[in-house]
């Protein structure tokens, strides 16, 4: 097995546009890594470098001991699993499984071995015989799995593999993929636009914006502790809530004030704010510490007043759409109880909570607590 390391890669193409622009990343062997951020980011120009598919601008790549910036992709000793299963469709699944195999020789009694242990894990042991055609799109992606499951290399690769699936093939494959990890130990760096895929496959996740990595963390540090607002407002859903306002000294407490709401900031705030006083200053809140039943019996919550406009609800829980506006110009969310008992036009005086609230900088976009 083997980690993957990055050391200022970048990649440039014709006109001097950065699809990736020196970008550090470390990925532990026996990692599950997700590559995460919305289309046009540099994720999957990222990954193709990495398994030699794109040739790279500038920087390193190492896989294991060895720098492969020159290294051919069949020489990497990785194996890539597309969005489109690039499966032959003339060939069986056996032999869609096999061909890799053949092609580098391997010996016929070995080959079998591996493509019927790899269709008992994924468990189309039962589909060897057919031809892709005749297999759903879950089935298949299980195909293109497997074709790189025998290949048992140090790291997989998997571009967007879930894409082309429904909402139901999505959830299960993923958590199939997630296992997989699990029993093969072996390091997997995963592609996807999808921040939900994110939250609940990876190890760590790096989530990327323009070219650039704006954060790489634990699913639950990105989402507690985002380091700006991009990040804030792209992972979770919905999204957090970032409102713009201004700071103001009110005897010894630092108030967080907008039209919609009159906020004391917390006493650890306090150091970040000073500096913010009679200036603008970004808050920001997610939809499930608004309106939340933790804050109902405390007195003297802060709240924010606003009317309802949308109500959706989603089973066990509803989401309010209000009309305070966020610093986009988007209504704010708040995620409610589900029985709780709402009507659109309602006025109402929501409490707060700081668990996973924030301050950020307006120029540099950076959190600021």
């Amino acid at each position: 097995m083997a980690g993957v390391v990055l050391n200022d890669v970048c990649k440039v193409y014709d006109g001097g546009i950065y699809a990736v622009n020196k970008i550090n990343l470390t990925i532990r062997d026996r990692e599950f890594m997700v590559l995460v951020g919305p289309s046009g980011c540099g994720k999957s120009t990222t990954l193709r470098m990495i398994a030699g598919l794109e040739e790279i601008s500038a920087g390193m790549i190492s896989i294991g001991t060895r720098i492969v910036n020159n290294v051919p992709p069949k020489d990497r000793d990785i194996a890539m699993v597309f969005q489109n299963y690039a499966l032959y469709p003339h060939k069986t699944v056996y032999e869609n499984m096999a061909f890799g195999l053949r092609l580098r020789k391997f010996p016929k009694a070995d080959i079998d071995k591996r493509v019927r242990n790899a269709a008992e894990i994924l468990g189309i042991e039962n589909f060897l015989d057919r031809k892709p055609k005749a297999l759903s799109g879950g089935q298949r992606q299980r195909v293109a799995v497997g074709r790189a499951i025998v290949r048992k290399p140090e790291v997989f690769l998997f571009d967007e593999p879930l894409s082309n699936l429904d909402a139901k093939m999505r959830v299960q494959m993923r958590t199939e993929i997630s296992k997989l990890h699990t029993r093969l130990e072996t390091t997997m760096i995963y592609v996807t636009h999808d921040q939900i895929e994110a939250m609940t496959m990876g190890d760590r996740i790096c989530v990327m914006k323009d070219g650039l990595i704006q954060q790489v963390d634990t699913p639950l540090n990105i989402y507690d502790r985002p380091a700006n607002t991009f990040v804030a407002g792209f992972i979770g859903t919905p999204p957090m809530n970032i409102f713009n306002g201004s700071v103001h000294r009110i005897n010894n407490d630092l108030i967080f004030k907008n039209d919609n709401m009159s906020i004391t900031l917390p006493e650890i705030w306090k150091s970040a704010a000073e500096k913010f006083v009679e200036k603008d200053i970004l808050f920001g809140i997610r939809p499930e510490d608004i309106g939340s039943e933790r804050a109902e019996d405390g007195k003297g919550a802060p709240v924010i007043q606003a009317r309802v406009e949308v109500i959706e609800p989603m089973g066990a829980e509803t989401y309010l759409y209000l009309d305070a506006p966020t610093d986009k110009g988007a209504s704010c969310i708040a995620r409610v109880n589900a029985h709780k008992q709402v009507k659109v036009g309602e006025t109402l005086s929501l409490p707060l909570v700081f668990s996973t609230a924030h301050l950020f900088d307006p120029e540099s976009t950076k959190v600021l607590t």
